[in-house]
Order: C-alpha cells, then structure tokens, then sequence
C-alpha cells in the first residue's frame, strides 16, 4: 500500500524505528491532513515500493535534524532537488545537493541535518541483490566491506542515468495503485538495475577486473534452449548463464560476440513474440494492456512503440485480427 503524509516533527529527534511504528499504525484520515498549527513548519514524506526496491520523496518548510539507526545493509541512494543536507556515516558528513548525491550502505547511515526548502527522494536496493550482480560480473563472492563510492555525480555519467532508471519505477511501476506489477517486470528490473550499479559505478571491487571467458556453441545454445522454454516464467540473465554454466559477463560478452545482442535484449524479444501470439489467438474480452502486463511490459506506450518496430505493426492490429477471426469462427 501506498501512503502519502504530512508528520510533525517535535523537538526531541526521531529514529527510523520510531518513524517506521508511525507509519505502520492504523490511524484516521486527519492524520494525513497538512498540520498548519505546527510551529515549527510541515515535513511531507512518501513510500512506494514493489518487491524489495523502495523509492521516497521528502520535503521540509524547515530545517530538521534526526538521528537514525538501520539494521540491514541494503544500499541507499539519497537525492536533493530543492537546497541541501548532510547526511552523516558515523563521523563523516556528506553534502547532498542538486549536483551531488550519495550512496551508502543503510547500517552506516546515522544522522541527517535537512535544511529549509529542501525537496528530497531517494531509493533502497537490496543487498543481496547487488551481492548477486557481483558474484555473476566478477565470479567471487564481494568482500564483506565491500562499498561503493559514496558520493555520486548526478550532472552527467552512470550515476544519472540509474537515478532516472529509480524514477521511472518509483512513478510508473509503485505509484500507481491501480497496477498490476508482474512478477517478470520486477525480476527483470531488479537485476537490470543491479547489474548497471555494479558494472559501472566505482566501487571496491571496480579495479580488479572481471575474467572473461570465450564460451563453447554448446553453452551458448544451451543458453537460448533455457530462455526459450521459460520464457513466460520470471527468469533472468544470471539463470541464463547458471544453465550454461558460465558467468553473466562471460554471457554478455559472448552474446555481443556471436548473435550481436544482449542477453537482455534476446529476453525482450522473446517475450514480445510471446504476447504476439497470445495477441492473435485472444478470446474477445482481453485486452493489449492485459497481455503486455503478463509478459512483463509496464508502460502501454512503450510496449506499441517496440511491438511495431519489431513486427511492423501496432498491438492493436494483431488483437483486431484475433477478434475477427473469433468472430467469423461464431457465425
């Protein structure tokens, strides 16, 4: 469920728990009103998440001060849009501002100073996840310390294209209450993500390079044999080099090597063919959202636009076809 809220903020700092309890609680709608008898000025703040990726935004009329303690070792992104904070990790203070923006570990997050005007989002990814992406890109497990680097360029580079990426799935994917998310979508998104994350923002194991390995035919068709027959199921590419026995990277590579496209892109085509042909054998009450949303495509638009590069037409078409087949087989 989403929530959208305005809280008041006394005097006395609030930790994440504390938050956390807040938010759980069942409370009545006029907990949810903006609080103008509130001395101090309005804080608003707001969650949406699918699966275990969570985005949040934030805004304050004045300068705030928490202290926080986090459990779980997921990694965080924090973003600011409005005027600034300092976000501490222990002893060391980060500024955030419009131009930069941090990532970091949620257990060494302990402390924030929110100034006025500050407009804030940010983004949780699971740990286990990014441990994932590692172990397939560098075949080792991470190190225990492994970090990112803290503080991130959002002006230009990896970094500002993956904030983009979390927006697109906070707004289009969360946000929408109406939704329903498929499991293929998620799954695919998650591990997309993850793998952009740690094959091109700095990090601990950035210098040490990833071995690639030239794969044999057999793995290779092994490969498109798996995609191919679990196609409709939410698989990815890491269960696609699990089943040829080899890395993600040395998948990728030779994927781009022998067939001139990413795994990611042969899924996606895949999966367009796959509601092709659930298009043209509809009964009369589907619809093209309902067979896009089952083969893991969220956004109806881009769903038409990359449906009719790869076929030459609109969904729709095919789905017309389809009722009047059924039709003329009723007559």
């Amino acid at each position: 469920m989403t929530e959208i809220l305005t809280i008041k903020l006394e005097a006395t700092s609030l930790t994440t728990g504390e938050v956390s309890e807040w938010l759980n609680g069942e409370k009545h709608d006029n907990f949810y009103r903006p609080l103008s008898s509130d001395s101090r000025g309005l804080f608003s703040f707001g969650v949406h998440g699918a699966g275990e990726m969570v985005g949040w935004t934030g805004s304050t009329s004045t300068d705030r001060t928490f202290s926080v303690s986090i459990e779980n070792d997921d990694f965080m992104f924090f973003i600011e849009h409005g005027t600034c904070y300092d976000l501490a990790t222990g002893c060391i203070r980060h500024a955030i501002t419009p131009c930069t923006g941090l990532l970091t570990r949620a257990d060494r997050y302990s402390g924030v100073h929110i100034h006025a005007g500050s407009v804030a989002e940010g983004f949780c990814v699971p740990r286990s996840a990014v441990n994932a992406a590692l172990t397939s890109t560098f075949e080792r497990l991470p190190p225990v310390d492994f970090e990112f680097v803290p503080l991130q360029d959002l002006t230009a580079g990896p970094a500002a294209h993956l904030f983009k990426l979390m927006r697109f799935f906070r707004d289009e994917i969360c946000a929408d209450q109406n939704l329903v998310v498929s499991p293929i979508a998620l799954t695919s998104f998650q591990e997309m993500f993850c793998l952009l994350m740690v094959q091109n923002l700095p990090h601990t194991l950035s210098d040490t390079g990833s071995p690639v390995q030239t794969i044999a035919p057999r793995q290779l068709r092994r490969a498109l044999e798996f995609a191919r027959a679990h196609i409709a199921m939410p698989i990815t590419i890491t269960d696609m080099a699990a089943a040829a026995g080899v890395s993600v990277r040395a998948l990728q590579i030779n994927f781009r090597r022998f067939l001139d496209v990413t795994p990611m892109a042969y899924l996606r085509q895949l999966r367009l063919d796959g509601a092709r042909r659930d298009l043209m054998t509809a009964t009369p009450s589907a619809t093209v959202s309902e067979i896009a949303r089952r083969w893991g495509f969220i956004h109806q638009g881009r769903f038409s636009q990359e449906y009719r590069a790869a076929f030459g037409v609109l969904p729709k078409y095919d789905l017309g076809r389809s009722y009047e087949k059924n039709r003329r087989a009723a007559s």
